[in-house]
């Protein structure tokens, strides 16, 4: 059990990450840290009640770990289950920066998608024919597309952002398809193409306990959710392997899991930071990458 401490006790701690001795404040910065997530409001207003730069940094710093430390811990159970939901991992992963995030938030805006989509939909079509309403819908219609920005924006990695804006990093596109694509029915799974993320479109779910050869006799056609949700073959990924000097093997044939989904996801966003030369973010990131075995 985590230790209790009454609101006086705090004050007084919370007081003493001023202090200018550097082990009474890395004391108290730790047994603050203890006390997890319950404490953060008074750090919160206690941040609000100072004008001390360093007294603020310092609170944002010892709110930030208390937050990291709760979604770490979020993060290992939810990689301890075998089946690693797609809307459960985005949720985590936008936690990162939106830690107050609820996954029922996410799943509203969801269903606002979803019903757009099955006003549309009619499930006596071929396949093409139900991808070419659901496309029409999803990016046309609702106008979601990768950022057209030139620099990649933290917010492109973050469901909740990429929901509100309609833009965002093409893997976070795919993976909303993904989402929408299964509310409907439609077994579509990402696609981990070197410095390429698409998805395939398959026959029905797919059992990743397969080996990958096998995957691949699942697959119908596969689609690019860089342009639209364009449908592409098996030649063209031969050709696009054979441009960059890269080996075909079969788990470029073959849908992938949501996990690897999940760890995509997490890799470009720690890329993302590793370049803005925040090595804390980047850290953390390589903490929760190391959670997905």
């Amino acid at each position: 059990m985590k230790p209790k401490l009454e609101r006086k006790e705090l004050e007084a701690m919370i007081h003493l990450l001023d202090d200018s001795d550097v082990e009474v404040y890395n004391h108290v910065f730790d047994k603050l840290t203890n006390l997890g997530v319950e404490i953060i409001p008074e750090l919160e207003s206690a941040w609000s009640d100072t004008y001390d730069d360093t007294m603020q940094e310092r609170l944002e710093e010892l709110i930030h770990k208390i937050q990291f430390q709760s979604l770490y811990k979020d993060f290992e159970l939810y990689t301890q289950g075998e089946d690693y939901d797609l809307l459960t991992g985005a949720c985590l992963i936008a936690r990162f920066a939106y830690p107050d995030l609820k996954e029922e938030m996410l799943q509203e805006e969801l269903m606002k998608v979803k019903r757009e989509v099955w006003l549309e939909f009619n499930y006596n079509l071929t396949p093409l024919e139900q991808i070419s309403i659901l496309n029409q819908v999803f990016f046309s219609n609702l106008g979601f597309d990768v950022s057209n920005s030139s620099e990649i924006n933290e917010g492109d990695f973050f469901i909740n952002k990429t929901l509100e804006s309609k833009s965002g990093h093409p893997i976070l596109i795919g993976l909303i398809y993904c989402l929408i694509a299964r509310k409907v029915d439609l077994p579509i799974y990402g696609l981990n193409l070197p410095n390429h993320f698409a998805l395939v479109f398959c026959k029905n779910d797919v059992d990743f306990s397969q080996k990958v050869e096998d995957l691949r006799s699942s697959v119908i056609f596969y689609m690019n959710p860089h342009s639209k949700g364009t449908i592409f073959t098996k030649n063209e990924i031969e050709d696009y392997l054979s441009k960059i000097e890269v080996e075909p093997k079969p788990a470029y044939f073959s849908p992938c899991s949501d996990k690897r989904i999940i760890k995509l996801v997490l890799k470009n966003l720690m890329t993302y930071y590793l370049e803005k030369n925040d090595e804390i973010r980047s850290k953390e990131l390589s903490l929760l990458i190391g959670l997905i075995l």
